[in-house]
């Protein structure tokens, strides 16, 4: 069996990697490559990984694992045997995929795998970690959220994007001391509108939802409470 191991900075906890990694099916339709699982039990997972001179594609059953802060996704198809983990500890997250097959270029595409799935699952379980305490559903793609900042924002739009499945969306806040518009299209955040008694703003962002920051909105004066509506696009 092959292996590949990444590790990243890490700032949230272990039951913060639990519950994102207790949803597979949200998990795997947030991924930054091709992914799905079916609903239905038992469970069957697909992977198909595109990037230049590099594709992988995995289907079969899909069994899910818990135990000593660490979440393991088994896979056993037609091609052989696919193991995604990730582990918790000392502020790091491990992200480790391991494989019994036979493919050409096979270290290079484990790479991949670990750290496309190690990213999506640190980003989403520290969003998780930051929002969840300020977060209440209103109804269908409806919010309200409690002493919002504009460094808060990138966990807000990363959890609503794990949550709703949208690839492409609004973000619409409204409080009582101004309202704002956050668009994301194919998985990038483009920019977000700002509007207060003082003014308004644009701050153009053009980055993966993954990799965006709260520095990238912290020159944002929001706060308070806000009502906040989801539209596709």
């Amino acid at each position: 069996m092959e292996s590949r191991t990444l590790e990243f900075p890490f700032s949230a906890d272990w039951e913060a990697v639990q519950w994102v990694t207790s949803k597979p099916v949200e998990l795997f339709r947030s991924l930054p490559f091709e992914g799905e699982v079916t609903r239905e039990r038992p469970l069957r997972a697909r992977i198909f990984l595109r990037k230049r001179f590099l594709r992988f594609d995995f289907e079969g059953s899909l069994e899910v694992t818990f135990a000593d802060s660490t979440a393991t996704y088994v896979m056993k198809g037609l091609k052989g045997l696919l193991i995604l983990s990730l582990s918790v500890g000392d502020n790091r997250l491990v992200s480790r995929a391991s494989a019994d097959m036979v493919e050409r270029f096979l270290g290079r595409k484990l790479s991949e795998l670990a750290r496309n799935f190690g990213l999506a699952v640190c980003r989403f379980a520290e969003s998780y970690q930051r929002i969840r305490g300020v977060l209440l559903p209103l109804g269908r793609r409806k919010f309200y959220v409690r002493n919002l900042t504009g460094e808060e924002l990138p966990h807000l739009v990363r959890h609503l994007r794990f949550s709703t499945g949208l690839r492409s969306f609004e973000v619409i806040g409204e409080g009582e001391r101004g309202r704002f518009v956050l668009r994301v299209k194919d998985d990038s955040v483009e920019n977000v509108e700002h509007h207060n008694s003082s003014g308004s703003a644009i701050v153009e962002v053009d980055k993966p939802l993954l990799d965006v920051s709260e520095e990238d909105f912290a020159g944002l004066e929001i706060s308070g409470e806000h009502r906040v509506t989801l539209h596709g696009l």
